[in-house]
This record gives C-alpha cells, structure tokens and sequence, in this order.
C-alpha cells in the first residue's frame, strides 16, 4: 500500500526524525514503515506515536510540539525472579544511553503490569 501510494524511497518512508512527517502534507509515519534511525521495537513505535499525537493537536490549536526522541524501555530477565529495565535514549547529547537499572523484585512487577496494560488496551482483555 506505502509503495503504490508513492510514499516510499529504497523501501522506507522518508520522514522527518523529530517530527515523523512525511514529505506529504498533512500524513506522517511511524513504526515499521518510517525511516527514523530509531529500532522499530513496539515501545519506539509508542513513543512516536505520542510524538505524531502531539504534533497534530499542535497544527490545530497553535503552541510547539516536542520532537520525537526515540526513548523507550526494555525488560531483561535476571532469573530468579528478578527483572532489570534498560530505559533507552537513542537522540541523547552525546550519542545513545541505555543504562541497566536492576535487578530487583520490584522491576518485575512493573514488566507484569506493563504487559497488561498493553495486552488491555491492544486486545480489549
């Protein structure tokens, strides 16, 4: 669909990294499809998402948007029932950061209720 609307160059729609806009007017991409330089894990493609949210609401009523940043988070299992989070910043100063924080109980129980929102809100469980 993205090839024969004329959206795509070199199998990617071309946008801009801190905006997710298209060359079109009006149509911005993100996710799989999007040319950001950023990983195209889910948590990316949420982070976008607001970013895309943002800018729309802001070409409406008027103010400033904030860029797309390329944050997002990843649970890494430890074993024993131990769970570390790595919160990632790919457009940090500097280059990307993504420091473990962890292990602990504690992260496992968010990675718990971080899968059921999800699963919540995408599945309506």
């Amino acid at each position: 669909v993205l090839v024969e609307a004329g959206l795509t160059e070199n199998g990617w729609v071309k946008v801009d990294p801190f905006t997710l806009a298209t060359p079109f007017a009006g149509v911005y991409a993100l996710g799989d499809c999007a040319e950001t330089g950023i990983p195209k894990a889910g948590v990316f493609a949420e982070s976008a998402a607001r970013a895309v949210a943002d800018e729309i609401a802001v070409s409406i009523r008027g103010g400033r948007a904030r860029p797309y940043d390329g944050t997002g988070l990843c649970f890494v299992e430890m074993g024993d029932g131990e769970v570390g989070r790595v919160d990632v910043y790919f457009r940090a100063e500097g280059g990307p950061t993504a420091p473990l924080l962890g292990p602990s109980t504690e992260y496992a129980a968010e990675k718990a209720d971080f899968g059921a929102i999800r699963r919540a809100r995408w599945f309506d469980l």
